[in-house]
């Protein structure tokens, strides 16, 4: 699925955001009488899976405070998405389980194990995102969350879109306003090894088929003498194999 608008205009990049993980962050400074629980690094146990594949993921933490991190368990993470691995076990750290101890100035390791879901196959990626806390407080919050992600390849999709030029602002396509001849590649991002171009024909639209499913960053060139009304040229997009939108590129002459 492609989301290119917001609040009615269009926009030439959407990004797909994911947990931030600072692995190589320098630790702050603890509180008195308070842990500092930090996720050092989060790791599927493959680089790639397929639906239904077992899964494990292993989170290092550390504990740079001068206390114990007592109860540390899951508080956060984990916002619905289909592709999100399927925590069978969370190894003691579950919000409702009893925890583990972090010693003072020490790093824990916990196995997570889980399923791949069906979903993950639509758009060619598993994930996972949690955050953690302990029972004692924590003097940084901020270093807690650990996220990570595999592929899952196999399935194909469609990118779509059209260019055109907003004679009347009404904010669509009307007849006679495509443009023919806008450039627009596409690149694969992270493990997806593909790269197409097309250009927009008479009537403004394009179509890429058989992308593997995943992100994609775009690059678009409006032919000589134009550019576009919205954007850099160069953004990010999504292909799924059971949805897609449509990339709106809208374009007008230079002076």
């Amino acid at each position: 699925m492609l989301t290119f608008a917001e609040a009615g205009r269009p926009l030439l990049a959407a990004a797909v955001c994911s947990a931030a993980l600072l692995a190589g962050a320098l630790p702050a400074v603890a509180a008195d009488g308070q842990p500092n629980v930090h996720v050092v690094s989060t790791r599927f146990d493959k680089l790639s899976y397929q639906p239904g594949d077992a899964a494990t993921v292993t989170y290092k933490f550390a504990n740079w405070g001068p206390v114990d991190a007592v109860k540390v368990v899951n508080d956060s993470g984990g916002n619905g998405d289909p592709w999100e691995l399927e925590v069978t076990d969370w190894a003691g750290v579950g919000y409702d389980q009893e925890g583990i101890t972090i010693p003072a100035g020490q790093t824990v390791t916990v196995v997570l194990r889980g399923t791949v879901p069906a979903a993950a196959a639509n758009v060619g990626r598993v994930t996972i995102a949690y955050g953690f806390t302990a029972q004692n407080g924590d003097s940084d919050p901020q270093d807690n969350v650990g996220s990570a992600r595999a592929s899952v390849p196999g399935l194909t999709g469609e990118m779509v879109g059209v260019s055109y030029y907003d004679q009347n602002g009404n904010n669509r396509k009307d007849p006679g306003e495509g443009l023919k001849g806008v450039k627009i590649t596409v690149v694969g991002l992270v493990d997806i090894d593909r790269r197409a171009t097309t250009r927009t024909d008479r009537n403004g639209d394009f179509r890429f088929t058989g992308l593997p499913v995943g992100e994609y960053e775009v690059r678009v060139t409006p032919p000589a003498g134009w550019w576009l009304t919205y954007g850099s040229g160069v953004g990010t997009a999504e292909v799924r194999s059971t949805e897609y939108g449509e990339l709106i590129l809208e374009v007008e002459p230079q002076p």
